[in-house]
């Protein structure tokens, strides 16, 4: 118990504790019963109200709900504020090496059912993606020289590329992301978003004397758009031979840059 536990919480802690003692006394049979009653009840109360009263109950339970989420979001940053780091208990989900049979997946033993069949990648087989084509509609291999940079630890290229790795994304992206941020709350920072996220794309050519960015670089010489694209700060640790092989890589097989060279 906690010495220095405030007196409402007490009582809800208290109050919560009883209903519990009293609900593992009940037989299942006896809490359905009790259930029903009371459901029948609210329903009939529900069924009789006024629009005005009906009205008035909604905002009840819209504050108290409210009330609800406020106490939860304290909670949360109170916890956080005070949080000692060497009492968080660690989260292991094992090593990821269950393969899926159809997909060939990595998953960690807590995501095998029963039946052994891997159902977040592909429904168990049920979703099959076509093979990826270049805009020659020639089968689509890794580049190399990505792979090189994504799993040979000997690449001299390599930590420097994974630590800067969304840097590149977003260096040689078609579009940028658009959305409304939503900064409310308190306590440990988490990224939200109101409403839809969407690709925020534009014109053809730079206006209004801008550097151009993200499509507009697909559209002039490779060598030049790269050296635009280290010019940002976020880009400064960037490779700028990685980055013309990757510019030079989509220029030959997306499809998205084809289309754009030619209008």
């Amino acid at each position: 118990m906690n010495a220095d536990e405030e007196p409402i919480a007490k009582r809800r802690r208290m109050t919560k504790e009883r209903k519990a003692r009293w609900l593992a006394r009940q037989s299942q049979e006896s809490l359905d019963g009790i259930r029903a009653v009371d459901a029948a009840a609210y329903r009939r109360r529900t069924e009789a109200e006024t629009p005005a009263q009906s009205q008035a109950r909604r905002e009840r339970y819209a504050e108290a709900h409210h009330l609800v989420r406020n106490r939860q979001s304290q909670r949360i940053r109170d916890e956080a504020i005070h949080c000692i780091e060497a009492q968080v208990e660690t989260n292991n989900c094992e090593p990821m090496n269950i393969i899926c049979q159809f997909r060939k997946s990595k998953n960690n033993a807590a995501e095998l059912p029963s039946d052994g069949k891997i159902t977040n990648c592909c429904r168990k087989g049920k979703i099959k993606l076509e093979r990826p084509s270049d805009a020659l509609s020639n089968d689509f291999l890794y580049p190399n020289f990505l792979l090189d940079l994504l799993t040979n630890t000997n690449n001299p290229d390599y930590k420097k590329f994974h630590y800067n790795i969304r840097s590149y994304n977003s260096a040689v992206s078609f579009a940028s992301m658009g959305t409304k941020v939503d900064f409310s709350g308190g306590g440990p920072y988490v990224f939200k978003v109101h409403c839809q996220i969407r690709h925020r794309t534009s014109h053809i050519q730079s206006v209004n004397g801008q550097a151009p960015q993200n499509v507009q670089l697909y559209v002039i010489d490779s060598t030049q758009a790269t050296k635009i694209r280290v010019n940002p700060p976020a880009n400064e640790q960037c490779n700028l031979r990685i980055l013309d092989e990757i510019d030079r890589f989509f220029r030959q097989h997306n499809r998205l840059s084809d289309t754009y060279r030619v209008l």
